[in-house]
């Protein structure tokens, strides 16, 4: 218990100190802040917490607009995020995270995204602020379900982040972990490694692909000319090509 409390205190002391940082830099270049004080920040934080990522297919994020969907588990995903990055990015966060000191009023300043999530005008304005902004090439992550949730199952999808990808043709690329609030950092590499080897070789069965949150599904393949796809308990989502 105590060795949590020295790591929890030794991350909100980083946390100031880089966002100071980030502040400073960001006045100039939010893009550079982005790939180097955020960057170092997130890998700090995992060292210190232990962590240890193994990121396998980051060659297949493109600089590009891109919309980058995931299931909020940890509070640790901002952190990986943060770390691996090799693009300009921006998230889509709570507002609240704005009160929180040196960290929000460098995000604010950096230019991320900020909603309460509760369909409100300032929502659809900012909403209409990353329409605007997406197509000059900022990766952007989304979490669907509009905060983090820590426990079985999924919440309902909000939708505003599929009516972006919808009016500015971005593509959303879903980021899919059985397990995640279950497994340690190391786990879910490992099983990110497993699954991404069995796709590359042909090898996936049934099995792998249940349990995620969002498929692409191509009835082409097939020979149908016509089809529906019909979403299946625990898919949120089923997109039809």
């Amino acid at each position: 218990m105590i060795l949590s409390y020295i790591k929890w205190a030794l991350i909100a002391i980083l946390t100031a100190f880089f966002a100071l940082l980030t502040i400073l830099i960001s006045l100039i270049s939010p893009k550079f802040a982005a790939l180097t004080t955020v960057k170092i920040w997130g890998k700090l934080i995992l060292i210190i917490s232990g962590v240890s990522l193994k990121i396998d297919g980051l060659k297949n994020i493109e600089n590009k607009p891109t919309i980058v969907m995931y299931n909020h588990k940890s509070y640790y995903d901002i952190f990986s995020f943060a770390s691996f990055m090799n693009y300009d990015w921006r998230a889509m966060m709570k507002k609240e995270l704005l009160d929180v000191p040196f960290f929000g009023t460098a995000v604010k300043i950096m230019d991320h995204y900020f909603v309460s999530r509760d369909g409100s005008f300032s929502d659809r304005r900012e909403v209409v602020k990353i329409i605007k902004k997406i197509k000059k090439g900022k990766i952007i992550f989304i979490a669907p379900e509009g905060t983090r949730n820590p426990e079985k199952g999924l919440l309902d999808f909000k939708d505003g982040g599929f009516y972006i990808s919808l009016k500015t043709k971005v593509n959303i690329v879903p980021m899919v972990i059985k397990n995640a609030d279950e497994l340690t950092f190391a786990d879910i590499e490992k099983e990110i490694k497993l699954l991404s080897d069995k796709a590359r070789d042909g090898k996936l069965i049934i099995d792998d692909l249940q349990g995620g949150t969002f498929t692409i599904s191509n009835g082409g393949v097939y020979g149908s000319m016509l089809s529906t796809p019909i979403i299946n308990p625990p898919q949120s989502g089923v997109l039809g090509m």
